[in-house]
């Protein structure tokens, strides 16, 4: 289920396995905060609340693409690290209950490749793993396990049933976007904005914390669709970025069609008494559509 051997690039040498493996544990807690620091909150402040009116069998399919590139410097040693990974999920509505959907969430596909230290790894959950390769065995357990959470008819998280447990720095190296299911959160494909025919080209409003402000602005609307750009910034802690991004909302499901966004997240990490400096580019777009309509 990865990659045939001609795509595969294997490690040559014993010293090569240990320093790639040296490196993906040192840099665990800097990847790992660079991947939080690109996470987008969902939330837009809205005073009117969209009722998604779930039902029991409605299946959602999202595809999510991202190229990475991450320069990680520690003095006059440079690391360059590109990724390319595309994930296919499912979100299916198993239950409805007291006003709340039950729902199945899996990753159906992963195709993910991964150049650094001079050594490239591609997978394709779809053909035969490497078994040697720790990288392409832990992505294999991602595949084909659902979580399990409760949502309300505003698309809010209410409850975690079952979450597929991933490390963090997995989906950093690999430049996979982790999903976080947090009570309160909305499902990443929803968006809690009313398909208001009042609202025109050119609205804006700001949502904004302690150390992110995000400003939005209606593009375009027409009777089918709004088309909603964004701009945000985010200064926590040692790392700073910033994210430009559209979306094209469906007005009467509210389900975010289509999404794409460019960032750059620069600062720095402290990792057992070593200063590294890290810069990422990252280039997302996304997909999503209801399978039974």
């Amino acid at each position: 289920m990865i990659a045939d051997r001609e795509s595969y690039v294997p490690v040559e040498t014993v010293n090569n396995k240990i320093e790639m493996k040296a490196f993906f544990t040192n840099l665990k807690y800097c990847l790992a905060s660079l991947l939080i620091a690109l996470v987008v909150n969902s939330t837009y402040g809205q005073t009117i609340h969209r009722d998604f009116k779930f039902k029991k069998g409605d299946e959602f399919q999202r595809q999510i693409v991202v190229k990475s590139n991450c320069l990680l410097q520690r003095g006059s040693q440079r690391l360059n690290l590109s990724t390319y990974s595309a994930v296919t999920k499912s979100y299916k509505v198993s239950n409805i209950a007291g006003g709340s959907a039950t729902m199945n969430i899996t990753v159906n596909k992963i195709i993910d490749s991964i150049n650094a230290l001079g050594q490239k790894v591609v997978f394709n959950s779809e053909k035969r793993p490497d078994p040697d390769s720790f990288i392409q065995m832990a992505l294999l357990q991602m595949v084909g396990k659902p979580s399990l959470v409760s949502v309300d008819e505003a698309g809010k998280i209410m409850s975690v049933q079952k979450q597929l447990s991933v490390d963090d720095t997995l989906l950093s190296f690999t430049g996979i976007q982790n999903e976080t299911f947090a009570n309160g959160s909305l499902l990443e494909f929803t968006l809690d904005f009313p398909g208001n025919t009042m609202l025109k080209k050119g609205y804006t409003w700001t949502n904004s914390s302690a150390s992110r402000v995000s400003n939005f602005t209606i593009y375009a609307v027409n009777s089918r669709t709004t088309t909603i750009t964004y701009t945000t910034t985010d200064l926590a802690g040692n790392l700073n970025s910033r994210i430009n991004g559209v979306m094209l909302v469906d007005n009467e499901s509210g389900i975010i069609l289509k999404r794409s966004t460019q960032s750059v997240t620069t600062g720095y990490e402290l990792v057992k008494g070593v200063i590294y400096t890290a810069t990422r580019r990252t280039a997302t777009s996304e997909v999503c559509y209801k399978v039974n309509p």
